[in-house]
């Protein structure tokens, strides 16, 4: 009696997978053959609205220096890089003290090596783990091919990862604050 129960349900949920499947089939379809400008909107306008003007990635490029340049009394860039302090304050560590502050100027290298800039004597930290580099005004932390990883904001990170204010960096068992 449970068999004919059990392969019913079976019966049942392949079913619905199978219109589960053929509805977005569907739709897809629907979408894709719709001749352009055509398909109503997914969400209601508001009266009036124009439509979002497109793009190329020059023309974005060039509107974001307007931006900047307008927004400036004599039309010069704002650059803050004189008035922040990048450091790392460690959080937590088994072997540097809670509260250590190291500065970040120029590229820092990170890594059990004795030749690196911060160096961490711990057994899930790779010889030359990570490296801190400036790009403008911002700070970017690159993992260079450690074993264990580097996180920030417990994310890995996979080649690069911009730094924001109270970024958490994690490096083996150390973990940073970000401030500028």
């Amino acid at each position: 009696m449970i068999d004919i129960v059990l392969l019913v349900l079976k019966i049942g949920i392949l079913v619905l997978l199978y219109l589960f499947i053929w509805q977005v089939v569907k739709t897809a379809v629907a979408t894709v053959s719709a001749p352009a400008g055509t398909a109503a909107p997914d969400v209601a306008l508001p009266e009036g609205s124009r439509p979002v003007a497109v793009f190329t990635p020059a023309e974005r490029d060039a509107r974001r220096e307007d931006r900047l340049t307008e927004r400036t009394v004599a039309g010069e860039k704002l650059d803050f890089t004189g008035h922040i302090d990048p450091r790392l304050i460690v959080e937590q560590s088994p072997i540097v003290p809670v509260g250590v502050v190291f500065s970040l100027n120029g590229w820092v290298t990170v890594g059990r090596a004795s030749s690196s800039d911060v160096v961490l004597d711990e057994h899930f930290v790779s010889s030359t783990h990570a490296r801190f580099v400036p790009r403008g005004s911002f700070y970017y932390v690159e993992d260079l091919g450690s074993t264990n990883g580097t996180f920030v904001n417990e994310k890995r990170v996979s080649g690069e990862a911009q730094l924001k204010l109270d970024s958490r960096v994690r490096i083996g068992e150390t973990v940073f604050r970000y401030e500028e």
